[in-house]
């Protein structure tokens, strides 16, 4: 069995293998051909939107809209990532006393 497969098999694989390779790839190169461009159009300006009708604020809120979130809870960040007044209720009865945290709120 290995004697047939050494002398008739594997040169007709050889062979076949060699023949299928020539159709792979094109006899002259077409250097003349140059692809199409594209046409530039215009976008137009967007159009003025209309501001939402309610307003979303709060911790999760900010944290969205923040590139490094976890300055939120550092006590040593930046002035720039805000002081944390902005998501603190305060109670109406004593203005100088915090009420409670805005984890996530909408007002309209």
């Amino acid at each position: 069995m290995n004697g047939k497969f050494l002398r008739h098999i594997l040169p007709l694989a050889a062979l076949l293998l060699a023949a299928g390779s020539g159709f792979s790839q094109q006899a002259v190169s077409d250097a003349s051909f140059v692809a199409p461009k594209p046409k530039k159009t215009k976008v137009e300006a967007a159009q003025d939107e209309k501001p939402a009708p309610y307003d979303i604020s709060g911790v999760v809120a900010q944290a969205f809209n923040m590139k490094k979130p976890l300055q939120l809870v550092n006590p040593l960040a930046p002035k720039k990532y805000g002081d944390g007044h902005d998501n603190v209720t305060w109670d109406p009865d004593n203005p100088e006393k915090p009420k409670g945290i805005i984890i996530f709120g909408i007002q309209w």
